[in-house]
């Protein structure tokens, strides 16, 4: 696969990926349980191109944005930093060519498959997962009520569907070993409207007192909850 891509080792990678996606994909076809097999496609959070390694991944991007719309990398507070992207596929059960914007999380992973098995958990595990298969099988689009984000220099955010606070932290607004990486780090609150606003250029914090009060009690009462 070095040298298919045209964009260094970093994307070769991807293209043997793919190529060994492809022979899941092509063995089930030929064993002829594709339509009953659900298969689940996610990854790490947000991309880093320069994190030591003189491979020259920034210079070969010809272009590509592997954050996408999104602010950030890997490291970051930003969306580019915690979003993470997730394809399911069950032909049986789940109409191809659809795209949800449905707030979830791979937390939930395990509550949800859990679910489809018809599994019983002990008492007291996996309590911050929850059963988000009608997201999966889209047949449900609500949407979880937050997700908690946990950035590189231990910065938390709440996201919800439509707004992403982001607690105040310490430390430097660009990572000194990954140069031109946003960390997300600001010494006073942040608060975005992410629905509206992807690119997480204006904080309104200022403008909705009440509602950056509310995201800090989630905040508080996770931290009460984990004892941390």
């Amino acid at each position: 696969f070095r040298g298919q891509s045209g964009m260094g080792l970093r994307g070769d990678a991807i293209v043997q990926f793919d190529w060994a996606v492809g022979q899941l994909m092509e063995t089930l076809d030929k064993l002829g349980i594709a339509d009953n097999t659900i298969i689940l496609l996610s990854s790490d959070n947000g991309p880093v191109l320069d994190d030591g390694y003189q491979d020259q991944a920034a210079e070969l991007l010809n272009g590509h944005k592997p954050a996408g719309p999104w602010r950030g990398n890997k490291y970051s507070a930003y969306e580019g930093g915690t979003a993470v992207p997730m394809i399911v596929r069950w032909p049986g059960k789940v109409k191809g060519g659809q795209t949800s914007a449905t707030l979830t999380s791979q937390i939930d992973w395990m509550a949800s498959l859990g679910n489809l098995i018809g599994a019983r958990f002990p008492k007291g595990s996996a309590p911050d997962s929850e059963n988000r298969l009608g997201n999966w099988l889209g047949t449900d689009n609500t949407d979880r009520p937050y997700v908690l984000e946990l950035a590189y220099n231990r910065c938390m955010s709440v996201r919800t569907s439509e707004w992403k606070y982001i607690e105040p932290s310490d430390g430097p607004k660009i990572l000194s070993w990954a140069p031109g990486m946003e960390t997300g780090s600001e010494q006073q609150p942040q608060l975005y409207n992410i629905k509206n606003n992807v690119w997480e250029k204006e904080n309104v914090a200022t403008q909705h007192p009440q509602l950056v009060y509310d995201m800090q009690n989630i905040l508080r009462k996770a931290r009460q909850k984990s004892g941390k």
